[in-house]
């Protein structure tokens, strides 16, 4: 009887724990998608210039760093032709 309580209450905790872990991913996946909606608005207006400007740069080496970080990864013709 004591083996069959001890198998639920672990089974039991392992679903909360993998239900709480997707719920994170989901999280983060929101914050980010948030925060580049916030983005996309400060650029689209034109309240400063020079800050408009460091975005776009600090945004570009992002990518570059991204796509270079994937290149060296992956072989992708497409995606990676320099």
């Amino acid at each position: 009887m004591k083996d069959w309580v001890h198998f639920i209450t672990l089974l039991m905790t392992t679903i909360v724990v993998l239900i709480m872990i997707s719920s994170l991913y989901g999280c983060a996946f929101m914050v980010a998608k948030e925060t580049a909606k916030v983005i996309d608005t400060v650029l689209e207006g034109d309240p400063n210039p020079s800050k408009k400007e460091k975005i776009l740069i600090k945004q570009n080496k992002m990518k570059q760093k991204a796509r270079e970080f994937y290149c060296s990864k992956v072989e992708d013709p497409i995606k990676c032709d320099e």
